[in-house]
């Protein structure tokens, strides 16, 4: 899927949103970051948290030993 273009304005915005939704999954859990993020009505920000929540959640994960890293 091609991103949009957006403005560092509108990227940074963005990137603060995402970040939010990642930190409330971690103390608050995956539900309430996913209804947070379905109430913003935004399909690309909720496929960006998606992905950015995927490669957090992984990044964990290997941390804590609980996976392995992929090579």
């Amino acid at each position: 899927m091609a991103q949009p273009l957006l403005s560092e304005d509108a990227q940074k915005e963005l990137q603060e949103k995402l970040q939010h939704l990642v930190d409330l999954a971690f103390e608050k859990g995956l539900v309430v970051a996913i209804d947070e993020a379905r109430k913003l009505n935004d399909p690309y920000l909720l496929d960006a948290f998606h992905d950015m929540l995927t490669d957090k959640l992984y990044q964990e994960l290997v941390a804590q030993h609980k996976l392995e890293e992929l090579k």
